[in-house]
């Protein structure tokens, strides 16, 4: 497996200190967001409003012991996680041919200010394409598009469609964060678009619905924590259902959507449960949808996992075609520098062509790098 080209579906950046306060409008200088440096580590701060701690994000390569959700600093971040050239460098040392790369910083902790908003989001898209362009078949950049306002999405989302980008993530619960729930008509607009665009749209892991991050890591009762890391990626079963049962998929047969950092042992079990749904209740709930749940997923969805043995095991079922292997580099579940190893582990006894499509070749195919 060694000369085999493999492609992280999800890694993460952490954007450069900097990024939103070089060349600021004049209008935002002190409201754009900038690092903070306190005795507690360095933490975003955007319009006063203190968020995104240094920690879990930063801590590729490091035993768990040493793991930390806040305290840490830029200088205790790898460089690979915002400078493109060391970027490289760590993905040579993991064996990683390319890399589609998510969100880092405050660009998913929205402002009220639709323009302060708009400034964060663009100049953050545009540093994606500035990734991208250091190392066009190695550095996929995705842009983000909050789904706050539905006209100022589809703005974004034909812009970052006229630079480049290869796709862009949205929050999975927009209700949570100031916009409307993924079921709302008013959305129908943005979904057309996105069909036309023919951009993948992401679903990133946020945690469970109504969880405050910040108060959960802060509550001291014991199992707090780690119950809300554990069930954190079945939080994406929502908004798989909702995309199929609420009809966008069948209205949008060419929309490509991707479930990330939610594993994939758990689909097999979803997918037949929301078959299972359809025959028993369609009638009554007098569903809008004309296939079974089954076929818009192995039609149109795809999602990424970092180590599912139970998932690559029963690979079949959830779609040889539509799961992604991938490092989450640098985040605390990354598998960087030992990536390859834990290929060999996952895949032992894989054939080779299914292997090859996990380990890569889907990513490459979904987002058109060959």
């Amino acid at each position: 497996m060694a000369q085999e080209r493999i492609v992280s579906a999800d890694s993460h950046v952490n954007p450069p200190k900097d990024l939103w306060v070089r060349d600021v409008p004049a209008r935002f200088k002190d409201r754009a967001p900038r690092v903070v440096s306190t005795p507690q580590g360095d933490f975003w701060m955007t319009d006063s409003q203190m968020s995104g701690a240094i920690g879990l994000d930063s801590s590729a390569g490091k035993k768990p012991e040493d793991y930390k959700p806040s305290g840490l600093t830029y200088k205790d971040m790898r460089p690979g996680s915002y400078d493109p050239a060391a970027r490289l460098v760590d993905m040579d040392t993991d064996g990683v041919d390319a890399e589609v790369l998510y969100f880092g910083g405050p660009v998913t902790q929205y402002a009220a200010d639709p323009d302060l908003r708009n400034y964060v989001v663009q100049r953050y898209n545009d540093w994606m394409l500035e990734l991208s362009n250091a190392a066009p078949t190695r550095l996929i950049g995705l842009a983000h598009v909050p789904l706050i306002d539905v006209d100022e999405a589809i703005r974004e989302l034909g812009r970052i469609a006229k630079l480049g980008l290869k796709g862009f993530h949205c929050d999975p619960f927009p209700d949570e964060r100031g916009g409307k729930a993924l079921s709302d008509p008013s959305y129908e607009p943005f979904w057309a678009r996105v069909a036309e665009t023919g951009l993948p749209i992401s679903f990133h892991i946020v945690g469970p619905r109504k969880q405050n991050v910040t108060e959960v890591f802060k509550n001291p009762a014991p199992g707090v924590k780690e119950t809300f890391i554990a069930i954190a990626p079945i939080s994406i079963c929502e908004t798989v259902s909702t995309l199929t049962f609420t009809g966008i998929l069948d209205r949008h047969p060419t929309l490509n959507y991707v479930l990330v950092e939610c594993g994939i042992g758990w689909i097999p079990y979803f997918i037949e449960r929301m078959d299972q749904t359809f025959e028993k209740h369609r009638f009554w709930t007098q569903s809008v949808i004309k296939e079974k749940p089954s076929t818009y997923w192995f039609r149109q969805g795809h999602a990424t996992f970092i180590k599912d043995r139970a998932g690559v095991f029963s690979r079949e079922k959830a779609g040889i075609d539509n799961i992604m292997w991938s490092t989450d580099y640098p985040h605390s579940d990354s598998t960087w520098p030992h990536s390859r190893a834990v290929l060999e582990e996952h895949f032992v006894g894989v054939p080779a062509e299914e292997r090859h499509k996990i380990c890569g070749g889907n990513a490459a195919r979904l987002y058109h790098l060959n």
